[in-house]
């Protein structure tokens, strides 16, 4: 019976649609919530900063004090106290008097400038002022930074190192973020082992879990590994509905190959899924699929490296994204880059092409080099930076051809 290969994009589309699992909520400490999706919507509750404050080390004063002064008649002002950081100010200033201040350190309110200790001399408690200070001169007004009621960061975001300040800063204790979706990893296949002394006598070393954790943990989602399993119906039938009941969806890799060999469909297909898509016009990556059951996707990335990275980009990125409160999209950023040589395909013409390059900075620009080698070749993957995806019915990409290269985070450096 010939295969139905479905386009990968309604794959997707039929696959975020069919299942079930949402997104949820949990309150995590600020010191936790690196990398965490944000579920609220954070404002500032306070000015920052909350007085006027001096931009140097100084003495604040009131500007009209000094308009007359001058280098042959300077204006002698009483330092009356010094303001250390984080002190209320005092709420009165008389005429003729300044206040020793630090970079930082809160104004009185009728200080409306703040002069460079440097700009001035100093005997006892007098400070002489041999020229005018502007009013706001040296002031970093009050809420300049974050005014009270901004909004400062929003649903969605991802917080960064510099977010996770910015709470602090704002008095934030906890934080609401969505919760890392449990993303269940069962490895197919009964030539597998995880001993190094077993894949010398001549067993595959599992090493695809690997790669597929990692990049289950840099998409924001928390993997469980089930382990390897070996090739009996039973056996996939058992793994796949115990890591279902713990987790919001669940990876098989290996077992997929389109034929006789295709143990995990044909194992899927007994469990009555509301979905089931089984080939992609993608390659590397034409013998994964997909399916629902009981309101959670299974995955079935394929067991040559490349195509079971191609698959995970594909289908399983997207949906952990969304579960993780972010937007369901197959890479993290894009740049443009000039293609070093001509890509050329000989088969598959109605397929996509994920093509993996290095990129390079030449002439202050990106270069990006293809990187060729069949779907087992791990190197490929290896030297890579980012993918090129071409669309269907294009056999050939011309050098110097500028294209977009999908950035996606755990596989990707940018030079």
């Amino acid at each position: 019976m010939p295969v139905e290969y479905t386009d990968p994009d309604e794959v997707l589309e039929m696959l975020l649609g069919a299942q079930s699992v949402q997104p949820e909520v949990v309150e995590v400490g600020v010191a936790d919530a690196f990398n965490r999706v944000l579920a609220e919507e954070v404002k500032s509750p306070i000015d920052v900063p909350a007085y006027n404050s001096s931009h140097l080390d100084g003495y604040a004063l009131r500007s009209v004090d000094t308009l007359n002064a001058t280098s042959q008649h300077p204006v002698v002002l009483t330092i009356r106290d010094s303001i250390e950081l984080g002190v209320e100010p005092p709420k009165v200033t008389q005429a003729g008097e300044a206040y020793r201040v630090r970079t930082g350190s809160y104004l009185p309110e009728e200080c409306d400038a703040v002069v460079g200790k440097e700009e001035v001399y100093v005997e006892g408690d007098k400070v002489y002022v041999t020229k005018p200070v502007k009013a706001g001169s040296e002031v970093v007004k009050k809420g300049s930074d974050v005014a009270k009621g901004m909004v400062v960061l929003k649903a969605g975001h991802k917080l960064r190192a510099q977010d996770l300040g910015m709470l602090r800063l704002l008095r934030y204790t906890k934080v609401k973020v969505y919760a890392e979706p449990v993303v269940a990893i069962a490895s197919i296949g009964s030539e597998l082992t995880e001993s190094v002394e077993e894949a010398e006598q001549g067993k595959t070393l599992n090493t695809h879990a690997y790669t597929i954790t990692a990049l289950i943990k840099s998409a924001g989602g928390r993997p469980l590994y089930l382990g390897i399993v070996p090739d009996d119906p039973q056996a996939i039938k058992d793994t796949i509905l115990s890591g279902l009941a713990k987790s919001s969806l669940l990876l098989t890799i290996g077992g997929s190959s389109v034929g006789e060999a295709d143990l995990v469909s044909k194992t899927l297909q007994t469990l009555t899924p509301t979905m089931h898509k089984h080939g992609l016009r993608l390659v590397p990556g034409r013998v994964a699929g997909c399916c629902v059951v009981n309101g959670k996707a299974v995955i079935m990335l394929p067991g040559l490296i490349q195509s079971t990275v191609n698959a995970f980009v594909y289908l399983a990125l997207p949906l952990i994204k969304k579960l993780s409160g972010q937007e369901a999209t197959r890479y993290d950023a894009t740049v443009r880059a000039r293609l070093a040589d001509n890509l050329i395909f000989h088969k598959f013409p109605d397929f996509k092409k994920m093509t993996w390059v290095s990129l390079r900075r030449e002439d202050n620009e990106l270069v990006a080099y293809p990187i060729r080698g069949d779907s087992p070749m791990l190197n490929v993957l290896v030297r890579a930076d980012g993918y090129i995806l071409t669309e269907p019915n294009r056999m050939i990409v011309e050098k110097g051809t500028y294209v977009d290269v999908a950035l996606v985070r755990g596989l990707s450096s940018l030079p």
